[in-house]
């Protein structure tokens, strides 16, 4: 009998996850509110259902991937959600980054109803869903993560946090104050280089050659240098570093860094550049420089 898993949410990592499952021999039953999306889905090889219930009712184990808290919730115990699809073998994989507190609870809900639930938000972007190489990390029960091993291992590599849900999220929040912060570094790089006089892919070389150097500024600063997608959308990393000073409050932690990141973030928002690659971020930088440059 062929595998079968539901997949929730069809967007800049959804919908790759649901080609390489096609792909390694799954049948996919996905869910989403784009009727683009579905007719993508449709395309590939994908059964399109009409709501996360049904996807729950046909599939024992559904991937969450939605954007934000506010969906992650609807989905899973809003009306038509999955909790009104699943039997007593389903289980529940929640891959999207959100505050801790909201998946605790999530979880808590699955828990009553004898779902199986896993934490399991990951870091690399599209590319890496393809590649297989996720960087997943997951925190459930022995018994949750057995059924969830090899489905997760398709798109990646486990790390686990923990054994209980909530402590995925945290260790990703971690992962994610560093992301931001170079991401903020490396567009203020660029347009010092800019004002400078300085080559900026002269410039970003070196750094990403030096003993600052790393993967995630060498993939961004080349995104904006020749104005190409990066790892992350816009709004995914403007919710993230919200979600990263919001955890840092809830801890009496400054975070100044991670705090000054999340401005630049939070004006692009603000610029309505919310659906756009965040490497677009350095479009924000330069409309502050040249605002300075004008009033010198």
């Amino acid at each position: 009998m062929k595998k079968r898993i539901g997949i929730i949410g069809l967007g800049r990592c959804g919908m790759p996850a649901a080609e390489k499952y096609l792909q390694s021999g799954y049948d996919v039953l996905g869910c989403d509110r784009r009727a683009e999306a579905i007719a993508e889905l449709k395309d590939k090889g994908g059964t399109p259902v009409e709501n996360p219930a049904q996807t729950a009712s046909e599939a024992d184990t559904v991937l969450v991937m939605v954007l934000n808290d506010e969906q992650v919730i609807e989905v899973v115990t809003g009306r038509n959600g999955i909790l009104e699809g699943v039997g007593n073998t389903s289980t529940v994989i929640c891959m999207s980054t959100i505050n801790r507190d909201t998946l605790q609870q999530v979880a808590h809900m699955c828990a009553e109803r004898r779902v199986k639930f896993v934490d399991s938000p990951f870091t690399g972007g599209p590319a890496r869903i393809t590649a297989g190489t996720l960087t997943l990390i997951a925190a459930a029960s022995p018994e949750a993560l057995e059924v969830a091993r090899p489905i997760l291992e398709v798109v990646g590599k486990i790390t686990v946090a923990g054994d209980k849900p909530g402590l995925g999220q945290a260790v990703k929040h971690c992962n994610q104050l560093l992301v931001t912060a170079i991401h903020a570094a490396t567009i203020e790089l660029i347009t010092l280089a800019e004002r400078s006089g300085v080559d900026p892919e002269l410039a970003c070389q070196v750094a990403g050659s030096g003993i600052g150097g790393n993967d995630y500024f060498r993939l961004l600063s080349r995104a904006i240098l020749e104005d190409t997608t990066s790892p992350g959308g816009m709004g995914q990393l403007w919710k993230d570093v919200n979600i990263v000073v919001t955890s840092a409050r809830g801890h009496n932690l400054p975070l100044l860094v991670a705090t000054a990141a999340s401005h630049y973030f939070n004006m692009a928002i603000s610029q309505g550049m919310a659906e756009e690659d965040s490497a677009r971020l350095i479009e924000v930088m330069r409309r502050m420089s040249e605002q300075t440059e004008s009033a010198d």
